[in-house]
Order: structure tokens, then sequence, then C-alpha cells
């Protein structure tokens, strides 16, 4: 082989050496931002996860506190009720 075509052979090994690197590099960048968005939409669903309970607890409270309303004052709460059915049944109510 001549000088010229083993500088040649050379020039081509490097390439491929320095495309490979590239590629090597490449990869690991991705699989970098793959494990980063994981872990945040792991940390987003965590804390959707505690809203959802915090919420949960706040609506079972009302409702508890609701029904001892109802359970003490059964009269306020029926005139209430007829109240907002009467209120709701004028607003809806076809105008003809």
């Amino acid at each position: 082989m001549t000088q010229k075509a083993a500088t040649k052979n050379d020039h081509s090994n490097d390439k491929s050496k320095s495309a490979a690197a590239v590629k090597e590099r490449a990869a690991q960048t991705v699989e970098k931002s793959v494990e980063a968005a994981q872990d945040s939409m792991s940390q987003a669903a965590d804390q959707a996860k505690q809203v959802a309970e915090q919420a949960n607890a706040e609506i079972s409270k009302l409702t508890e506190k609701g029904s001892d309303f109802v359970r003490q004052n059964p009269g306020a709460a029926v005139v209430g009720a007829v109240g907002v059915g009467l209120l709701l049944g004028l607003a809806l109510r076809s105008r003809d």
C-alpha cells in the first residue's frame, strides 16, 4: 500500500471513529433526556395524587358538615331546597 493510500485509509478510519463518538454522545444525551422527562412525569403524577387526596378530604369534610346541618336543622334545609328549586325554575323556564 502506498503512503497516500494509507493516509486516506487512516483518514477514513478517523472519520468513522468520530462519527461513532458523535453517535454515542447523541445516544447518551437522548437517554438522559428521557430519564429527566420520566422523573418530571413521576413528580407531576405524585403531586397530582396529593392534590386529589387533599380535595377528596375537603369534599368529605364539607359533605359531613352539610349532613350535620340537615340533621340539626331539617326545616331550614327543606326551606332552602325549595327556595333553590324555585329560583332555578324561574331562571330556566322558557320565555314564550
